[in-house]
């Protein structure tokens, strides 16, 4: 029998009603030291299966200048502890256009199953059929916020494709002092980037905090970035 996408969904949604673990996490967003907005990421899992959904919203002194936001969901499988992409549902606003992503991942293969605004092909587009192995930018986001044993803190690749482009972040092992745990991480740009947006950069630094809990698990704290990212900081609510 061939498992279609909106089957796949609804065995992922089936299975997490079974001891499914979830963890809500809430982020306030600054920039420059102003806050720019919230980040919500909440996650469920259980042994084979999760889901996530992820809402970033505007300050009303952000909006004001430029009207940005996002809005998502993913879900797969999950298998000895990987995670695997099998569907996800973006929209997207950057301030000067909207833009809607569905994908579906078949044998670790992406599918493109809409992307708007479509566009003519460029000479930088990459095949989205070559990006095997690939994860959703969610499900890394989830991955990286959400609390964890010790073995599994940091210490790992992520390489993501968003319907064009691939990137990749990555984060070293965790630095140890008392109960907080400091990762190095960057993200970078890999493929289906405009050569204008590859000389604004390519890798783009940041650091991550985590804070050791009375059960031993590390929990998010805070985020910060280099300047190349513009200052921006994420705190844990």
């Amino acid at each position: 029998m061939k498992l279609t996408v909106p089957t796949l969904t609804l065995i992922t949604c089936l299975a997490l009603t079974f001891s499914a673990q979830a963890e809500n996490i809430s982020l306030n967003l600054y920039a420059y030291g102003i806050k720019a907005g919230t980040i919500s990421v909440n996650g469920a899992e259980n042994a084979t299966a999760y889901s996530v959904k992820g809402l970033l919203s505007p300050s009303v002194i952000l909006k004001t200048f430029k009207d940005v936001g996002y809005k998502g969901s993913a879900s797969g499988k999950v298998n000895k502890g990987r995670f695997y992409t099998r569907q996800y549902d973006g929209h997207a606003r950057t301030g000067s256009r909207n833009s809607i992503v569905k994908m579906h991942w078949e044998n670790n293969r992406p599918v493109v199953d809409r992307y708007s605004p479509e566009r003519a092909k460029r000479d930088y587009d990459i095949s989205p059929s070559r990006q095997v192995g690939t994860k959703d930018l969610l499900t890394a986001a989830y991955l990286t916020f959400k609390t964890v044993v010790a073995k599994d803190l940091c210490n790992i690749t992520h390489d993501l494709f968003d319907g064009r482009r691939r990137s990749q972040i990555n984060l070293a092992k965790p630095k140890l002092s008392g109960k907080i745990a400091v990762c190095a991480g960057s993200y970078k740009r890999i493929a289906g980037f405009s050569a204008h947006q590859m000389t604004k950069g390519v890798n783009f630094p940041f650091t991550m905090y985590y804070e050791q809990q009375d059960d031993g698990t590390y929990r998010f704290k805070e985020f910060t970035s280099a300047a190349t990212f513009g200052k921006i900081k994420a705190v844990r609510k």
